[in-house]
């Protein structure tokens, strides 16, 4: 069996040779493994001098320059959408405790708790008795929350 060179497969893959050859080449890449690795050392030669040409000498050093800069600005952005975040948290927070509604919450909120405690206890009671007592007693004791509030 015939193998084909660099060279060759240089010329086919700049696609100066006939159509008939071109076929042979295919039919021979198709089926050797010595000549698919000439291939792809020439389309690698051949690919890195096109390159080269293409692209600037300092393509590399820009790149991390621009990955580097793209990063900063990010960087950048999120510690400015913090500090955007952190201010409106801060103002919230201000705006609630210089309305009084914090202190609302801490005169207002034991007494609930205590009188949901009774609820929920009357309510356990009452369960593990009859269904008809369990709601006397349940309506009795929201009765009595509603007198002790004035309601």
């Amino acid at each position: 069996m015939d193998h084909y060179d660099t060279g060759a497969w240089i010329l086919y893959r700049k696609n100066q040779i006939d159509a008939d050859q071109r076929r042979l080449m295919e039919d021979h890449l198709a089926t050797c493994d010595t000549c698919l690795q000439s291939y792809l050392a020439a389309a690698e030669e051949h690919e890195t001098r096109l390159a080269e040409m293409l692209l600037p000498p300092d393509f590399s050093a820009a790149i991390k320059d621009g990955i580097k800069a793209k990063k900063r600005q990010a960087d950048k952005k999120r510690r400015s959408r913090s500090l955007v975040n952190y201010t409106v948290a801060a103002a919230i927070t201000l705006a609630l405790m210089s309305s009084g509604l914090f202190d609302f919450f801490a005169r207002e909120i034991p007494g609930l708790l205590a009188e949901t405690g009774q609820v929920s206890r009357t309510l356990e009671k009452g369960a593990r008795w009859d269904p008809g007592r369990f709601l006397d007693s349940a309506r009795n004791q929201l009765e009595k929350l509603r007198e002790v509030r004035g309601e």
